[in-house]
């Protein structure tokens, strides 16, 4: 009788620390550092800081990796992020989605993203779309969309707000 009593007791506090593990509230996703002083580019807009670092890993392929930092204390949720090839006539091209890995994102939560494409020969900039759902002052939710210009440049990038 005393086997069975012992397993439950373990079991319990096994389920309560993985319990624990899963909280939006932590500051870090993984090993990702605080503040992300790894990564060469920063926006801030609205309720999320957005870091990232561009590389080409092959020839005419660029990869852009990440973290979204939630910066204002509501909850952001289903965040997505694209990134669009730009030919010289300002059309898009080739483009790569991605879904952050968390649903919610709470107060000063981090998580990682990463994007891949392919650029044809013609490619004169990379653009970031991202977008989010957030609570709106009456409690309903409200999507919002951003464009970061030209995210791999070494200058300071500008971001409008879509729609």
């Amino acid at each position: 009788m005393k086997m069975p009593v012992v397993f439950l007791v373990a079991l319990a506090l096994g389920l309560s620390a993985c319990a624990g593990a899963g909280t939006g509230g932590s500051t870090t996703f993984g090993s990702a550092p605080y503040p992300p002083d790894v990564y060469q580019h920063r926006v801030s807009t609205n309720e999320v800081e957005i870091y990232w670092t561009c590389t080409a890993p092959g020839a005419g392929t660029q990869r852009v990796e990440g973290v979204v930092r939630n910066s204002k204390g509501g909850v952001v949720k289903f965040m997505e992020l694209e990134l669009d090839a730009v030919d010289a006539q300002e059309r898009y091209g080739a483009s790569a989605k991605t879904a952050l890995p968390v649903i919610k994102l709470f107060a000063n939560q981090l998580a990682p993203f990463a994007l891949q494409l392919s650029a044809g020969a013609d490619t004169q900039r990379l653009d970031l779309f991202y977008n989010y759902e957030r609570d709106a002052a009456s409690g309903d939710a409200q999507q919002v969309r951003f464009l970061a210009l030209d995210v791999c440049s070494p200058t300071q990038h500008r971001v409008r707000q879509q729609g």
